[in-house]
């Protein structure tokens, strides 16, 4: 079984992370990684690798954004469950996200991935042998897969220099060489997880993290097909949804939220 990352640049100018795992029922191993720009790249990656085969791609960006403004509910929950970890979702509208390239990326993405016979589903069956392609939001799911108090705060912004980002990288280097014990396992090679970061600058180090960010997505897919049950999809297939991983907890903070939605409609 196939699980393929898909760091999604919200437009073809900017660089898509995309990565390959080969697992079974007991561990995953590294095929592919690369960053490309065009959506016929990243096409022409997945039937390269996936061809035919049964295969699961995690694609972080939203997929379904129904709204014009404001957030969907997939952020709303986000929000609720994981704000307190620094890893609540930016709101995603069609105002917002067509700014780039005049249209939704994700949902051109979508009907790509239709055309060559995958299913866009975020609803999984342990162990299923199918064709689907999802949402996934790596920041929560690390929270949840990494045991973070706080986000990895890894991404270049205003007041975070070099020396701090590669800290924050050497963090998240050692969280991926962790899953090499985790159930299921990722085994990654050296040269990726032992890279040098403080030899990569600006658009180097840029690439570096949209390859990892497509690795973790991949693992987001692999670990959903093994752990459905620890997994939620927030929101729904017509308003949107992001799939992530969730603490036990959590599993009762949404039937608490959805209860409470039901009380309300009488």
């Amino acid at each position: 079984m196939l699980f393929i990352g898909v760091d999604l640049a919200w437009s073809e100018k900017n660089a898509t992370g995309i990565a390959v795992l080969k697992g079974n029922r007991n561990k995953a191993e590294f095929c592919f990684g690369d960053v490309v720009l065009s959506d016929d790249e990243i096409i022409e990656c997945v039937k390269k690798h996936a061809g035919n085969d049964t295969a699961f791609i995690a694609i972080d960006a939203p997929l379904i954004v129904p709204n014009e403004e404001g957030r969907r509910v997939a952020e709303e929950l986000t929000g609720m469950l994981f704000r307190k970890y620094d890893a609540g979702a930016h709101p995603a509208n069609r105002k917002r996200l067509s700014q780039w390239s005049g249209k939704i990326r994700g949902e051109e993405i979508s009907k790509l991935l239709e055309k060559n016979h995958f299913k866009h589903d975020p609803y999984i069956e342990r162990f299923e042998k199918t064709r689907k392609f999802f949402e996934v939001y790596p920041h929560p799911s690390m929270v949840v897969l990494f045991k973070l108090n706080k986000i990895l705060q890894y991404k270049s912004k205003p007041k975070r220099d070099y020396d701090f980002l590669y800290a924050q990288f050497k963090r998240y280097q050692e969280h991926l060489k962790e899953l090499g014990k985790n159930k299921p396992a990722l085994v990654l090679p050296r040269k990726i997880v032992n890279k040098d970061v403080k030899k990569l600058k600006a658009k180097r180090l840029k690439n570096y993290e949209d390859l990892l960010d497509a690795i973790f997505c991949a693992y987001i897919a692999y670990y959903t097909w093994h752990f459905p049950d620890k997994c939620a999809v927030l929101g729904s297939m017509e308003a949107g949804y992001i799939l992530t991983p969730v603490f036990d907890s959590m599993h009762q903070q949404l039937q608490g939220r959805k209860a409470q939605k039901s009380l309300s409609d009488f």
